[in-house]
């Protein structure tokens, strides 16, 4: 199993453009997200003109984007990442999943910590340090989502009870050993016999 880490200024304007279709949520819902300063703005401007939003967003991502700070960050996560890769996916052994071969991992500056998207994808936010520190706890949070992803649908799963399922994949199996200050979410529901059928 592999983790591929990229960065592009173009994943960088779609994150932030698939973010334009999600803000109002991520506002209603209180969700922690980091933005560039200027997006509130364009968006306020341009919030039912998504054309509009995208040239201005493109124009004042060429300003700020800077290729070198994505490298520097993406190669400390990636590094940091190699050490338990192998013993993050032989923890997952005593399951039945479906892991691929190849993952990717996008790096981004901005949107919420980490986000996936089936049936390969982890998005990780790298903005600062402490996201670099939680950068491994975030990626495995992640790749759970992937391998649940079509047990959770077939159980007919809401957000909550996703995210609860995730959290004790992560504190109830031989994952625990190598994220033990990882904690339980509050938003999640957090049913054992839920877990049990996953798993």
């Amino acid at each position: 199993m592999n983790l591929r880490f990229l960065f592009s200024k173009t994943k960088e304007e779609e994150k932030l453009l698939t973010i334009y279709k999600e803000y109002q949520w991520f506002i209603d819902n209180n969700f922690p997200i980091i933005l560039p300063k200027f997006y509130a703005e364009i968006y306020r401007k341009n919030k039912n003109n998504k054309k509009l939003f995208e040239k201005e967003l493109n124009t004042e991502l060429n300003k700020i984007y800077n290729k070198n700070d994505y490298r520097l960050r993406s190669e400390k996560v990636k590094s940091n990442w190699r050490k338990i890769e192998q013993t993050f996916f032989n923890a997952l052994d005593d399951f039945v999943f479906n892991v691929r071969d190849k993952y990717i991992c996008y790096v981004s500056f901005y949107g919420p910590e980490g986000q996936f998207k089936y049936p390969d994808t982890v998005n990780l936010r790298i903005s600062d340090t402490k996201d670099i520190e939680e950068a491994n706890e975030i990626i495995a949070h992640e790749l759970i989502h992937l391998l649940i992803y079509s047990k959770a649908k077939k159980l007919g799963l809401d957000y909550k009870q996703t995210e609860g399922i995730v959290d004790l994949f992560l504190t109830e199996t031989k994952l625990k050993a190598i994220f033990p200050r990882y904690g339980l979410q509050s938003v999640a529901i957090h049913d054992e016999k839920l877990f049990r059928k996953i798993k």
